[in-house]
């Protein structure tokens, strides 16, 4: 998968919205951490369960620590979140566009998303 900073332009593929990329992550690249808002992963895994952009391929997650493990990885439960995008409107007019495997990264490998995209993720879900 591809490597993009967090809150840099969308440029994985075409799309006439303006976004923003958030949690495009890499082995190669360090990322932020925490702990996660209450909910968020619950809300993660239900904006994947409607996942757009789905390519033919699939990610496999590179901060597994090997190829099993990053294979039981692609699916959560029945959600699958190896292929296809997740886009998150704040509001105030910027949509926020991640891999689906937002949703591994957040609950297995602690990476906290900006506030901003956290705020919006638990609001569309509520």
């Amino acid at each position: 998968m591809a490597y993009y900073p967090d809150l840099s332009p969308y440029s994985y593929d075409a799309d006439d919205r303006e976004m923003l990329n958030v949690g495009w992550l890499s082995r190669d690249h360090p990322y932020a951490t925490g702990v996660a808002p209450e909910g968020l992963v619950e809300a993660l895994e239900e904006l994947a369960r409607r996942a757009e952009n789905v390519q033919r391929g699939m990610h496999f997650c590179e901060l597994c620590p090997d190829f099993p493990t990053a294979r039981q990885n692609t699916s959560r439960g029945n959600i699958f979140i190896g292929s296809g995008e997740i886009y998150v409107p704040n509001g105030e007019g910027i949509t926020y566009a991640s891999p689906a495997m937002i949703v591994h990264y957040v609950a297995d490998h602690s990476y906290l998303p900006p506030e901003d995209y956290c705020r919006s993720v638990l609001d569309k879900s509520s």
